[in-house]
């Protein structure tokens, strides 16, 4: 989390907006003087602002809290010209001190505070030596009960998640309860994010808060400046403290008993230390057969990027390797994760990682093709499987797919069984059901991003393109065999039109229309009515397009347009369709979609001079009949396309902003069109390649 506690951060009204001071109220376990409460923080001034309630409520209930607090926090002011960090540990160290008088009050003798001075912003290279502090104190309170409060390992604080990550694992090995708080999560997170988190409500007697008022003021080196010169600047601004105001706490309790993704980790790798295969995925005749209807389930021949999450000791991970180009397991449990990376031992292109789900879903930027979600749904809470579809739906591709597979007996001690687990991803708005299959043990179900159109006409003007009809022909029935993947065989077709050629276009498109019914072909000539035109052509083809599919209604036909000299990605239909009758498009009759070209077979001085000035970007300006598309509903409101020489995309773009329809300008679909500069029309974008400066 690349986030600074000068950055203006989320505003309290906007978390007050979210309804937080309507979140449940926090339930503890029945606290009282035989209980120990240990309470971990990174940094001292982290137990005033996150533990307050939590410390007051186990001191009022008379059991015994120790404070342990990881580092000095002598990293505070890394730009000070006043404090050096052994000046800044001999404060903190004090102040630290007095806030616990402040918290403990009458019962400070039950609140010991514990300094580990681990190195400031360097916890998690320590998480050992934190964990087994912490585990110290259990071992030496046991049997008497015992509450750990730490961090919530999600804060987005380096120091803070490492202390999270310690003490919830050690909850969970321990079988031990824990609540976890945030702190600065309320500095950069969204408010849309609270449901999601799971926090409950622990409200603040009105001496509770005049003791956190009265803690904050000890910690003088971090709420006021240390001088006047820059660097020494106060840590907490007073926005920031607007947070910690409030006449409750935050925090998220788990019992022992409640699973969650950080139990099922140290539940699995009990499984694992007790048995080689504690699924039985080599033996189990159902574990085969359900491998088998996976990969019978999934729509193509082969995949680009894959993401298994729940990958266990890669059995199914090594299946999927044959069918993709690059596969990536998700594994929380160690001794799988090293079971599955020797058995992937020979495949480079596949291997499993250690990941807890939701909150270690790998960052990268490459989109997915294939999301696989198998056996795991269950483990997690409904707002952990919530935030996992979330993580998903950001890195997977327009055209990409999610497999889910889950066992449908009864799951003991898990919220959710397999059914639950299916019918929460049915019931999203972003998805939407391609393929399923049911059976008394088991449910799959093949899921794509959703969006209205069921139905699409590629649109192909065409004048004397023998040289580059051939590989547009052969990109378009990639792009039209990945949209029958996921939708009704024969829902959609390509429309080439022919304008007065005078070389082998005709022939060259009958034969693929010969070939492949769903390639129509159309021939202008002199007798066809109006101006001609490359407007003209579009405008006839789309119309064409529209009477194959006639009973269709319009918002559901999607008109794509592109030119006999561009290739487009298999993915290309399908990416236009769902961003223009998506979940993000608010008007019923779709969005007019505008994407992006590349240059194919440009030398490199014309590619750096149109690189120059061409923008690949989201928002982009650009407007490419190569590369564009609306529904039909949306058409035939706006008249169609103009009967012009020229420019006629553009004119389309002008009329659609003019008359309200929504506009999305991407470059999430992108085509290669030719870098010829002998064009079919003067004005057109070979024109515009001609008249670019090139040295």
């Amino acid at each position: 989390m690349s986030f600074s506690h000068l950055d203006d951060g989320t505003a309290e009204s906007a978390w007050e907006e979210a309804g937080i001071a309507d979140l449940p109220l926090l339930r503890l376990p029945p606290l009282d003087r035989t209980w120990l409460v240990v309470v971990a923080v990174a940094h001292p001034d982290d137990e005033t602002l996150g533990a307050t309630g939590l410390i007051r409520t186990s001191l009022r209930a008379g059991a015994r809290v120790e404070l342990v607090v990881a580092t000095a926090g002598e990293a505070s002011h890394p730009d000070s010209p006043t404090h050096i960090p052994e000046r800044l540990r001999a404060l903190r160290g004090p102040e630290l001190e007095h806030a616990a008088d402040a918290l403990g009050g009458d019962a400070r003798d039950r609140l010991r505070v514990r300094r580990l001075d681990l190195p400031d912003s360097q916890v998690a290279a320590h998480e050992a030596e934190l964990r087994g502090a912490v585990a110290d104190l259990v071992a030496a309170h046991r049997p008497g009960p015992v509450l750990l409060v730490a961090h919530d390992r999600t804060d987005g604080h380096a120091d803070h998640d490492a202390v999270g990550r310690a003490v919830g694992a050690l909850a969970a090995q321990e079988h031990l309860p824990l609540c976890e708080f945030p702190l600065w999560f309320w500095h950069w997170g969204a408010p849309e994010a609270l449901p999601s988190r799971r926090y409950r409500r622990l409200p603040l007697s009105d001496q509770d808060r005049r003791a956190r008022r009265d803690a904050l003021a000890a910690h003088a080196s971090q709420v006021a400046p240390l001088s006047d010169a820059p660097g020494d600047e106060a840590i907490l601004s007073p926005q920031m403290l607007t947070h910690f105001d409030r006449a409750f706490d935050c925090a998220r309790y788990s019992g022992p008993d409640e699973h969650d993704a950080y139990r099922a980790e140290a539940v699995f790798d009990r499984l694992y230390a007790g048995a080689e295969d504690p699924w039985r995925y080599l033996s189990s005749p159902y574990e085969r057969r359900k491998r088998a209807l996976t990969l019978a389930l999934l729509t193509r021949p082969r995949y680009g990027r894959v993401m298994e999450a729940g990958a266990s000791i890669g059995v199914l991970t090594a299946e999927l390797a044959d069918r993709a180009d690059e596969v990536v397991g998700l594994e929380a449990s160690p001794l799988a994760v090293e079971r599955a990376q020797a058995r992937l031992d020979g495949l480079p292109h596949a291997e499993v990682r250690r990941a807890v789900l939701p909150e270690q879903w790998p960052q990268e930027p490459a989109p997915l093709d294939l999301a696989v979600v198998s056996e795991i749904g269950y483990f997690l809470q409904p707002e952990e499987l919530d935030e996992l579809v979330d993580c998903i739906d950001r890195d997977m591709a327009l055209d990409g797919e999610v497999l889910a597979c889950h066992w449908r007996q009864p799951v003991q001690g898990w919220p959710l069984d397999g059914d639950d687990v299916h019918a929460r991803l049915a019931a999203d708005p972003r998805w939407r059901m391609v393929a399923e299959h049911l059976e008394a043990d088991v449910r799959l179900a093949l899921l794509a991003r959703a969006h209205t159109a069921d139905h699409a006409v590629v649109v192909v003007p065409a004048k004397d393109e023998e040289a580059d009809l051939p590989d547009c022909l052969e990109a378009l029935t990639a792009t039209v065999d990945r949209w029958e993947e996921q939708h009704a065989q024969g829902s959609a077709a390509v429309v080439v039109v022919a304008d007065r050629c005078t070389d082998r276009t005709v022939e060259i498109a009958r034969a693929k229309a010969q070939e492949d019914p769903r390639f129509h072909v159309l021939e202008l000539g002199a007798d066809t009515p109006g101006r001609p035109s490359v407007g003209r052509a579009r405008d006839v083809g789309a119309r064409h397009g529209r009477s194959l599919f006639p009973d269709v209604p319009g918002e559901r036909l999607w008109v794509a347009s592109t030119d006999a000299d561009t290739r487009v990605p298999p993915g290309w239909l399908t990416g236009l369709a769902v961003l223009g009758t998506g979940v993000d498009v608010e008007d019923p009759r779709g969005a007019l979609v505008l994407g992006t070209v590349d240059l194919a077979g440009a030398d490199p001085a014309l590619r750096q001079a149109w690189a120059a000035e061409y923008e690949h970007r989201e928002g982009h300006g650009h407007v490419h009949g190569a590369n564009m598309g609306l529904t039909w509903a949306q058409y035939e409101a706006l008249g169609g396309v103009s009967h012009c020489a020229e420019h006629e995309d553009v004119r389309l773009a002008e009329a659609a902003r003019a008359h309200g329809v929504p506009v999305v300008a991407t470059d999430r679909v992108r085509v290669a069109t030719s870098a010829r500069l002998d064009g079919r029309s003067p004005g057109g974008f070979a024109g515009y390649l001609a008249a670019l400066p090139v040295d």
